[in-house]
């Protein structure tokens, strides 16, 4: 089997997969030997890696050149120490690489060894690393150590020593290490031999795994988090991802679905010894449930698996090593040093990896071993890895050489599609509760999908709506805050070009999607109907502050004593031109101060202010007549305040703009449409 068409200028044997990389003489740990660690990442459209330079000796920084599959030096050192393993984190704007000196298994950890952080910055213009500063998490020599970057800008790092699993964390700097210190539940408590891995997952948590290999039935593999923010040693109780002696060994790999909130997957190694057992497996976690889904049995002989996440082709792709092929030196037999990588993988819909292993790197005479890759997800708009593809690396060590393979299949340039919408287009009679909704051809990256984004307007008014997006079923959900207008034409478009919708892989869609429909006509004859508007705009103005607008305030203020203080509300009433009101009732929610006095809600001529304009200095007058009144009040209590019909009568079809002023000096809060959609100001109106 052959993927790499591009000759390169290291020698492979006739019917190797994958491609013979620079030299890593000089040291015995290459790419690490535990695969919680990562050895790569994605940045500038380019792959990047943290290999071995055997001239000076040193681990420096490498580039990857996809044209001719092979690696450049940029001669910037990560490390000098030739037995350190590393794990490199790149966050967007920061290259962090943790180094430790390591232990093998069933070795404790050993004091006096430095394992250090080093930070670097990138620039795009000459396309290299500069160092920014270089920190020490801790003092010892570890088996296995990661770390991962919070929400908040910290950087967690994970390790077992002295059997109890430890963390560190920066400060929000990133840089300034604080003091390690123990996860505080007793399961924490494990085995010489476990190791334990650190993921930040759904936007503002991180999530931390550990072995468990005791010997009784708590072993397992156990799961914990932190929320962003809370104090240091604030981890939840321990749950098991799986359980069972023989259930778990010191071997994971985590990754994190950016577009879909909780789910984390986990490619561990197990302990069982019955062939037909699992030997490596995913464990799924969903929310608060973690599934297992066996990769690879005993028999089959897998080791040191990892986990990528594809997020264009929606496939988990797993990579570990078995033994060597058909025709090639010692076929199928099981060794402890290495043999050949091969990968399985499966849709993230459904999880099944009972298809056949697929090649991917061999060398015909020696053992390849210790496969690595990048935290980061492929193919992901969101992750910074839009067009990635996939690159992995791995080490031969009788023969001293990185072997890699680079996969450009998954790199997606094909424009997403708008594959269905509701209402249909051209749709009569729509009722006046739909939503519209739009299904696409492939995953869309959740942050491209907002009320900027995919809106419905009428006429030349747009409709205030809450817009979310499903990433399983690929369907933008268009929610409108109030009722639709009866007998109303309304358009739908979700933008496409560079500001508009993407896919995972960045890709926008090609032009704007757009569809019109109408709603149902308001009942006839002695039926009435009975809408409820969301103030389109809110704000008020203060004389303590003429120039000032407090337009993004979450209150409204109204007072007749220094300051002075008026409200104003504006609702959109172009939908019901021609139409009978017969009833209006405004209705507010006080907030933290309530007033004994009363206030007066009165007609607003001029509707062209607006909530980031206005201040009290340019403030449009209200009218003389109050159209109702408000009081006296109570904190935090929602009122309907009846309005006067007639004097509303002249504005359906327009815009209204109603002021609230007072003649007391204990002055009211009203929560402003900014405290949220329960709170926001509303009108209340019965037609025909």
């Amino acid at each position: 089997m052959s993927t790499l068409a591009v000759p390169v200028s290291a020698s492979a044997d006739p019917g190797d997969v994958g491609v013979e990389g620079p030299s890593h003489a000089g040291t015995a740990s290459p790419t690490g030997t535990k695969r919680a660690t990562s050895g790569l990442w994605f940045n500038d459209g380019l792959w990047w890696g943290n290999l071995w330079d055997a001239a000076t000796s040193k681990f420096h920084i490498f580039r990857f050149n996809p044209a001719t599959s092979s690696w450049v030096d940029t001669g910037v050192v990560t490390d000098a120490r030739a037995n350190t393993h590393h794990d490199v984190l790149w966050d967007g704007a920061t290259l962090n690489v943790a180094s430790y000196r390591f232990v093998n298994d069933g070795l404790p950890a050993e004091p006096n060894f430095p394992t250090t952080m080093r930070r670097y910055s990138y620039d795009p213009g000459k396309k290299t690393y500069s160092l920014l500063s270089s920190s020490q998490i801790n003092n010892s020599k570890v088996e296995v150590l990661t770390i991962d970057k919070d929400s908040t800008g910290r950087v967690w790092a994970t390790w077992q020593q002295g059997n109890q699993i430890y963390l560190n964390v920066t400060a929000t700097d990133g840089k300034t290490w604080g003091t390690p210190f123990t996860h505080p539940a007793a399961l924490s408590n494990v085995s010489v031999d476990d190791t334990s891995a650190v993921i930040a997952f759904d936007g503002n948590k991180m999530g931390l795994m550990w072995s468990r290999q005791v010997g009784d039935a708590t072993d397992g593999m156990y799961w914990s988090y932190h929320v962003d923010g809370a104090p240091n040693t604030a981890w939840t109780d321990p749950v098991a991802a799986v359980s069972g002696q023989r259930s778990s060994d010191d071997h994971m790999n985590l990754k994190w679905l950016d577009s879909s909130g909780g789910r984390v997957f986990a490619a561990v190694k197990t302990s069982f010894i019955t062939a037909s057992e699992p030997l490596i497996q995913v464990l799924a976690l969903n929310g608060t449930s973690w599934t297992a889904h066996p990769i690879a049995t005993v028999s089959e002989c897998p080791n040191r698996v990892i986990v990528l996440i594809d997020e264009s082709t929606q496939m988990l792709r797993t990579f570990a090593t078995y033994p060597k092929p058909d025709g090639t030196t010692n076929a199928g037999a099981c060794s402890s040093s290495g043999g050949a990588i091969y990968e399985k993988s499966t849709p993230l819909d459904n999880i099944n990896f009972t298809t056949a292993k697929t090649a991917r790197i061999v060398d015909s005479d020696q053992y390849v071993h210790n496969v690595t890759s990048t935290k980061q997800n492929l193919n992901s708009a969101a992750r910074g890895t839009a067009n990635s593809g996939l690159l992995v690396i791995a080490d031969v060590n009788a023969t001293s050489r990185y072997w890699h393979f680079y996969d450009s299949s998954g790199i997606d340039t094909t424009a997403p599609t708008v594959t269905g919408s509701t209402p249909a287009s051209g749709a009569a009679g729509v009722a006046v509760t739909a939503d519209a909704t739009a299904s696409f051809s492939e995953a869309i990256d959740p942050s491209t999908v907002t009320s900027g984004t995919f809106t419905l307007t009428a006429g030349t008014t747009t409709v205030p709506a809450t817009v979310t997006y499903n990433s399983t079923d690929k369907l933008a959900t268009l929610n409108p805050d109030a009722d639709l207008a009866a007998g109303t034409t309304y358009t739908a478009t979700i933008r496409g070009g560079s500001g508009g919708v993407k896919d995972a892989a960045g890709n926008p869609l090609a032009s704007d999607k757009v569809w019109t429909f109408s709603t149902a006509p308001a009942p006839s004859g002695g039926t009435p109907e009975t809408v409820t508007l969301t103030a389109t705009a809110d704000t008020y103005v203060s004389s303590g502050a003429t120039g000032t607008a407090y337009g993004t305030s979450t209150v409204l203020r109204v007072d007749n004593y220094s300051p002075v203080e008026y409200s104003y509300l504006k609702f959109d009433l172009t939908a019901y031109a021609g139409r009978t009101l017969e009833s209006a009732t405004l209705q507010l929610q006080s907030a933290g101060n309530a007033s004994t006095g009363k206030q007066n809600i009165k007609l607003v001529a001029d509707d062209t202010w607006t909530e980031s304009g206005m201040t009290y200095n340019n403030r449009p007058a209200l009218g003389t007549t109050a159209l109702g009144t408000l009081g006296p009040t109570t904190i935090n209590t929602g009122y309907s305040i009846p309005l006067t019909v007639s004097g509303l009568t002249s504005e359906l079809g327009q815009q209204l703009s109603l002021g609230l002023d007072s003649g007391s000096s204990d002055g009211l809060d009203l929560n402003s449409k900014e405290a949220g959609s329960t709170l926001a100001p509303k009108l209340v109106l019965t037609l025909r």
